[in-house]
């Protein structure tokens, strides 16, 4: 009669586990109702779940319950070390009534947690045929060890919370791509916006340039023939002076708005952006040496030609360089590296300068969106148009009394 009451408590107790490992696929969750089956129908003291990693030749605890077990769960052992490294090596079930008197045991675990271990039982974890972990049981707590009974219950139990495992496993290790997919998007997702930010600024910005051009020359002409008209010495001569000043930038801005229009048919073919770069320091060097600048040129030698239009480039090159160098106005250190990767290359601008407030990052790209008293606000905002016409990506980055990074990246192949 107690053998048929005991039979059927563990036949309940299965039926208990086969539903709580199903009712997660939280890995934690998902073995911690399966430890807490195997410690009801073993009646052990202490249970754990070890997984294998093949690659590193290891076991690991995923999750361990019982007293000291909170001290052993960074612990490692290598596969064939201790009995559970014994079971995960041959794959074979042990019971082990004297673990002191055992070769196999180690007494790593029971050294860091200040436990005594008196009986382990321990079964391989498999799924699809593969070894996935193993299961072990310390400490019968009503009897002297475990039983070959004891065995067959763990074994039906790990066939179970084996394949149990691995789902919990591969299930996250999708949540883990699937977070990672979302990360992309959300950057997808701000470079889509910040590229329809910079369209509609774009043609407000063409609209606005077209709407002040003509003001901007009749006020420009009448004020150049009053100051040509009033004598050298007249008072009025001193606030004509700030008005033509004004002029100039706003002419300045007009024309650099009507020439970011040019931007929008680029003649793109397959060509060699190395070249284009050394065109645009040759082209430099001279205010480079002036400024007290030191170039470090760092171009791999094996770039793939990419599609390229080289004046635009170029113009967009030289723009990043004359920034930099604004920046550094005592001198410093400018490198300029270009790697190739496998789906482009990528180009990285690197001062010693003074850097960019945090504050203003966010904002460089825009038009009109300058921190130089004279400066229209363009340069960047034709820069950003450059790259994106070559279906690249800019980045820029900058510590304050740093320097600033400008990291470009632009694809093998061109698709529209």
């Amino acid at each position: 009669m107690a053998e048929f009451i005991y039979t059927r408590d563990n036949l309940t107790n299965l039926v208990q586990l086969s539903s709580l490992i199903n009712s997660s696929l939280e890995t934690q969750e998902a073995l911690n109702n399966a430890l807490m089956s195997v410690e009801q129908s073993l009646n052990a003291e202490v249970s754990s779940i070890f997984e294998v990693d093949q690659v590193k030749g290891e076991l690991f605890i995923l999750l361990a319950r019982g007293p000291g077990s909170d001290k052993i769960k960074a612990l490692r052992l290598n596969i064939g070390e201790g009995i559970a490294g014994w079971v995960a090596q041959t794959e074979k079930p042990l019971i082990c009534s004297d673990p002191y008197g055992d070769a196999r045991f180690s007494r790593h675990f029971d050294d860091e947690s200040g436990f005594r271990t008196r009986s382990i039982l321990c079964v391989p974890l498999r799924s699809r045929d593969r070894l996935v972990g193993v299961v072990e049981v310390i400490n019968k707590l009503d009897a002297q060890g475990f039983t070959d009974e004891d065995l067959e219950i763990l074994t039906m139990l790990g066939n179970m919370i084996g394949p149990a495992l691995e789902n919990a496993q591969l299930y996250s290790r999708l949540k883990e791509k699937l977070s990672l997919t979302r990360e992309e998007l959300k950057v997808v997702e701000k470079k889509l916006l910040q590229t329809e930010r910079l369209a509609a600024l774009g043609k407000l910005s063409r609209g606005v340039a077209h709407e002040v051009r003509n003001p901007v020359m009749i006020i420009g002409g009448f004020t150049r023939r009053l100051q040509k008209r009033l004598p050298a010495d007249d008072p009025a001569q001193e606030m004509i002076a700030p008005i033509l000043h004004e002029l100039r930038r706003l002419e300045q801005m007009v024309a650099a708005i009507e020439a970011f229009t040019v931007l929008l048919e680029p003649d793109i073919k397959p060509r060699d952006l190395a070249g284009v770069v050394d065109r645009v320091l040759a082209a430099s060097a001279g205010a480079l040496a002036q400024r007290q600048i030191v170039l470090e040129r760092r171009i791999s030698p094996d770039l793939p030609r990419i599609p390229l239009d080289e004046d635009l480039m170029g113009q967009a090159l030289g723009h990043l360089i004359d920034n930099a160098m604004e920046a550094m106005p005592n001198g410093g250190r400018l490198v300029l590296e270009m790697t190739p990767e496998p789906k482009g290359v990528r180009l990285a601008l690197r001062d010693t300068g003074i850097g960019i407030p945090p504050e203003d990052l966010p904002y460089l790209f825009d038009p009109f969106f300058s921190s130089k008293p004279d400066g229209t606000g363009m340069g960047l905002t034709k820069v950003h148009q450059v790259i994106s016409d070559h279906r690249g990506e800019i980045q820029i980055t900058s510590v304050p009394g740093q320097g600033t990074e400008v990291t470009i990246w632009l694809p093998r192949w061109l698709v529209r």
